[in-house]
C-alpha cells in the first residue's frame, strides 16, 4: 500500500464514524421525547396468589416501554406505568392474556397512580 492512499482510507473511516455517531444522537433525541409516562389499572380475573402476581408482572415487564408494574391478587389488578410512545394498552392487555389471565377492565389514569 502506498503512502498516498493511506490518507484516503483514514478519511473514509473518519467519515463513517461520524455518520454512525450522528445516528446515535438522533435515537437519543427521539428517546428523550418518550420521557412522559401514563398509568393504567388493569383489572384481572383469575389471580389467586403471589405466584400469579409474579407471572403477570413478568409478562408485562417483558414489553418494551414499561416503566413499572405492580400486580395484586388481593385487589385483583395490576397498576402499570408505561411510555405511550413506545407501547400501548392493547399490548399490555395481550401480555396479561398471554400470561393466562383474563382482563376484566382497563382504567386509564387511575386515581391511585402510585405503582408502588
Amino acid at each position: 500500500m502506498s503512502t498516498k492512499t493511506t490518507p484516503n482510507y483514514l478519511f473514509f473511516i473518519l467519515a463513517a464514524l461520524l455518520l454512525i455517531s450522528c445516528g446515535r444522537e438522533r435515537k437519543t433525541e427521539k428517546a428523550g421525547m418518550q420521557n412522559e409516562t401514563s398509568f393504567i389499572e388493569v383489572s384481572i380475573g383469575g389471580m389467586t396468589c403471589t405466584g400469579c402476581e409474579q407471572t403477570i408482572q413478568a409478562g408485562i415487564t417483558k414489553l418494551e416501554g414499561i416503566k413499572s408494574v405492580k400486580a395484586s391478587h388481593v385487589a385483583g389488578n395490576a397498576l402499570v406505568e408505561y411510555y405511550p410512545g413506545i407501547t400501548d394498552t392493547v399490548k399490555i392487555k395481550a401480555a396479561v392474556t398471554g400470561s393466562g389471565y383474563i382482563v376484566l377492565k382497563l382504567t386509564p389514569n387511575p386515581v391511585n397512580q402510585a405503582a408502588e
